[in-house]
């Protein structure tokens, strides 16, 4: 118990510190990180409460959410699947799949897979194509470790590598997500992350370097070889307080209220709420809302989101859950999301 202490004090700390030096951000960085991809949620349940998921998430989606709730899961073993239909007919799945491992605690694996499909390459000199397809290929690959360290608080780490990848040029990183979730007996939650921490990226690759012909110069002269020195970028790092409250009308009724706060170092400060409705603990309707206050209307180009799910019991210790979420997207067709999981 005294070990179980000393690790809380040390990850509380570390927190503390890191929020002072994510405050100092401010709004003239949007934009200037790389790797945007980690911001695209999944999880249907955790978009039809508008995100506001951060104290209340369990389970498989607890890895890209706050990898503290791994463990505060109701299932022994969990296998998720999840699709989201992005913006420009994109696409991102998501798999995961978790265990518990007695006192030692929850382990899990994930993988976060963009598709872009197949488009026409281009250049300053084609501009109309060169009649070669293009695809790039991008993916979150995660290992997550989460245990319960008293009887109310849980703790979770989850480690990635980032992978991108177009034409003969690509890059790598690793990052790493902290969090802690509280659990009091009163049916309050609360719950802080640090999300997408790791070191700078770059990318290599043959087509940095280009034959070219030098300009005014002799006839004949031999072209020259140049190679282009890519910039290093950042991580969108985050950092996420969320609250819930659990208020249970009777044994079959509950209706639960959440609201998070988002810091980004390289982009504008978020707020979010919802709301879930459960009944018999069997189905579920949400409803929920995220903006940046600090921003104008053409930065907020996501408006309300709603969605549904239902828990059925297929005996024993098993479960199925099919969520969907549905969110409005100024521009483009709103985003939906498809989520399936199993749990022992």
């Amino acid at each position: 118990m005294r070990l179980n202490k000393i690790v809380i004090m040390i990850v509380i700390m570390a927190i503390a510190f890191t929020t002072t030096a994510l405050i100092a951000g401010n709004k003239d960085k949007v934009g200037g990180a790389g790797a945007q991809q980690l911001l695209i949620p999944v999880g249907s349940r955790a978009i039809a409460i508008g995100g506001a998921y951060n104290a209340m998430v369990s389970g498989n989606e607890a890895i890209y959410w706050n990898p503290a709730g791994l463990d505060a899961s109701e299932a022994t073993a969990e296998a998720t699947f999840c699709n989201l239909q992005w913006i420009a007919d994109t696409q991102v799945n998501y798999f995961a799949i978790s265990s518990k491992f007695g006192r030692l605690g929850s382990f899990g694996l994930s993988a976060k897979i963009y598709s872009f499909g197949k488009f026409m390459q281009t250049t300053e000199f084609e501009t109309e194509g060169t009649g070669i397809e293009i695809e790039p290929n991008i993916s979150t690959i995660g290992v997550t470790f989460s245990r319960q360290m008293t009887d109310r608080i849980f703790f979770g780490v989850n480690a990635k590598v980032i992978s991108e990848s177009f034409m003969r040029m690509s890059a790598t990183g690793f990052a790493f997500d902290v969090g802690v979730q509280y659990v009091s007996g009163v049916g309050i939650r609360m719950g802080l992350t640090l999300n997408n921490f790791g070191g700078m990226m770059k990318y290599r690759g043959e087509d940095l370097q280009k034959t070219v012909d030098i300009p005014y110069t002799i006839s004949g002269a031999e072209p020259v070889d140049l190679r282009f020195e890519p910039q290093s970028f950042e991580l969108p790092s985050t950092f996420e307080i969320g609250i819930a409250y659990d208020y249970r009308v009777n044994d079959q009724n509950i209706v639960t209220f959440a609201a998070n706060y988002k810091n980004q170092n390289y982009g504008m400060d978020e707020v979010m709420g919802g709301v879930e409705y459960g009944f018999n603990d069997m189905f579920f309707i949400r409803g929920g809302y995220g903006q940046a206050p600090e921003g104008t209307a053409d930065d907020n180009i996501f408006g309300f989101t709603a969605g549904a799910g239902i828990k059925y019991s297929l005996g024993g210790n098993s479960k199925i859950l099919i969520d969907y979420a549905y969110r409005d997207t100024k521009w483009f067709e709103a985003n939906q999301w498809v989520t399936f999981s199993v749990m022992f």
